[in-house]
């Protein structure tokens, strides 16, 4: 209860600046605009739960994948691409890829594929990705306000099989299942693009507004019950999350590898972070 408590109190603190913004200052006026978190990388085996890393050699997925020696456009003078987790849960099925960081309380379901090989992929917090989704970034410059990054906002759902490819999509937005975002598209605050739509290279959605069609197209304005089915959406997957992080017994420490070691068995990656 107290976990539920603090989440929804920092939902209502997301902020819900509706203006128009160019990607730059978007990501800025989140105050959020370093593309990592500094904080020391744990390594593998020191972590204490091992398994929600999903390093096991025999499985057919890792579900984080690291790229070493390895320079992002964003941070040149960091040596390796390697996914930053705050994350609720990510599926064992899912795979994690290079420089993708997520926020808290997200969430990344079965089939997933979240890629940076070179560039930035931000999640924000609370924000779920749906079954069989791929987001990409693109591996240079796109424009010059747009470095090729993918920014997803906070509190936003992206439905099943969805592609997402150096755009942005502020907080408090519906992806519908199905839908193809080009790159350079941008959705604002508040707003739907609906299923199985294709919205263009350059297409803005502004804030409040509902977009349907291949091309997609302005249909509306939401209402206000309609932003706020947005979020309650958001809420639902945020909880769905913590069942299925508990169901697979990631909320406890696990020394399941520690068993298989001793019986001469490698599980896990070998190795530092960065190399020498």
């Amino acid at each position: 209860m107290i976990k539920q408590l603090t989440k929804l109190n920092i939902t209502k603190q997301l902020a819900n600046n509706i203006g128009k913004r160019q990607y730059c200052s978007y990501f800025e006026n989140r105050n959020n605009n370093l593309p990592y978190n500094t904080d020391p990388i744990e390594k593998v085996e020191d972590s204490p739960n091992t398994s929600s890393k999903y390093f096991d050699l025999y499985n057919k997925h890792k579900t984080f994948v690291p790229f070493f020696d390895k320079n992002s456009i964003t941070t040149p003078a960091i040596t390796g691409l390697y996914p930053r987790e705050g994350g609720e849960f990510v599926a064992p099925s899912a795979s994690i890829i290079g420089n993708v960081n997520l926020g808290v309380g997200s969430s990344v379901w079965d089939n997933c594929v979240i890629r940076a090989d070179v560039n930035y992929i931000h999640i924000g917090a609370f924000t779920n990705v749906q079954d069989g989704t791929i987001i990409r970034e693109a591996n240079e410059p796109i424009s010059l306000d747009h470095n090729g990054s993918t920014i997803i906002g906070d509190q936003v759902t992206i439905g099943h099989s969805c592609i997402l490819e150096a755009c942005t999509v502020e907080e408090n937005c519906l992806i519908g299942m199905g839908s193809i975002l080009e790159p350079e598209s941008y959705v604002e605050a508040n707003s739907i693009l609906g299923s199985n739509s294709i919205l263009t290279k350059g297409s803005r959605i502004k804030s409040g507004e509902l977009w349907v069609g291949k091309p997609a197209k302005f249909v509306r304005n939401l209402t206000e019950n309609e932003k706020i089915d947005i979020s309650n959406s958001a809420h639902s997957y945020m909880l769905n999350a913590e069942k299925a992080f508990e169901s697979f017994g990631l909320d406890k420490d696990s020394f399941i590898y520690i068993d298989a070691q001793q019986q001469g068995i490698q599980v896990g990656w070998k190795g530092s972070y960065f190399s020498e």
